[in-house]
């Protein structure tokens, strides 16, 4: 293993430790990694290149009696404007959360696209719920846990199964979260569509049911996330399962 290895990646979150040290994850497109930055609060250090959501390219060293590398280099590439905002950071968040969680050295290459646009989308767009639902999806299905799509017994009101299939109400098994009225076909688009068209599709439509419904199957699949108490209070998504 190379002591000091070169990477690129968006600073998903940061933890300052006493005596200025700040514990940094990071997500890029070879995986999720965690390094600490020595001395990075102290007048003159490099805090201000070590905040959330900049795309940083940077060295660490590894040592291999340690579990943090250091970081000994970095280059900022690029800042998202506006994430920070109340209405928006919720929806950053959680996003950056789930990309930590899911990218795996043989799934990042294929959510780090995903995970970036995701990003600018909520950076950008007039509902931030819109590139949050599709991004959550979208890297779900990055990460092989994308649902199956095939109905198992249509015909009522649609609803997710939390172990991964469609169903309608007569029939679907518990743990479960409802769709809403053309969800079903909402979820495919941003499975199946190129990602404008699936935009257009939740734009068209109310994205709040299958919001739930991403929040619901990540905490199963996946495990509970930190973020999404903030992302249910700011997009008020307490509703109907």
């Amino acid at each position: 293993m190379e002591r000091y290895r070169t990477s690129e990646g968006v600073i998903v979150a940061r933890k300052p430790l006493p005596g200025g040290d700040v514990i940094l994850r990071l997500v890029g497109p070879e995986g999720s990694s965690a390094v600490v930055a020595r001395k990075a609060q102290r007048p003159g250090g490099r805090s201000g290149r070590l905040m959330l959501f900049h795309h940083v390219r940077y060295q660490a060293y590894h040592k291999p009696e340690r579990e943090l590398a250091t970081l000994t280099q970095v280059e900022l590439i690029g800042r998202l404007e506006g994430l920070s905002e109340p209405r928006r950071y919720p929806a950053a968040a959680y996003l950056a959360e789930l990309a930590y969680n899911l990218a795996a050295p043989e799934t990042a290459a294929a959510i780090w696209p995903v995970f970036t646009s995701s990003l600018r989308g909520v950076a950008s767009h007039a509902d931030p719920r819109v590139p949050l639902v599709w991004g959550g999806w979208r890297m779900l299905a990055a990460a092989g846990l994308a649902p199956s799509l095939d109905d198992r017994c249509p015909g009522g009101a649609p609803y997710l199964e939390l172990t991964g299939s469609l169903a309608s109400s007569a029939c679907a098994r518990e743990p479960r979260v409802y769709l809403g009225t053309g969800g079903a076909a909402g979820l495919a688009a941003i499975l199946k569509r190129p990602g404008s068209q699936a935009v257009a599709a939740l734009e068209a439509g109310d994205p709040l049911p299958l919001l739930r419904a991403l929040l619901a199957y990540v905490s199963y699949q996946v495990e509970p996330l930190r973020s999404e108490a903030a992302v249910r209070s700011a997009y008020r998504t307490n509703g109907k399962t």
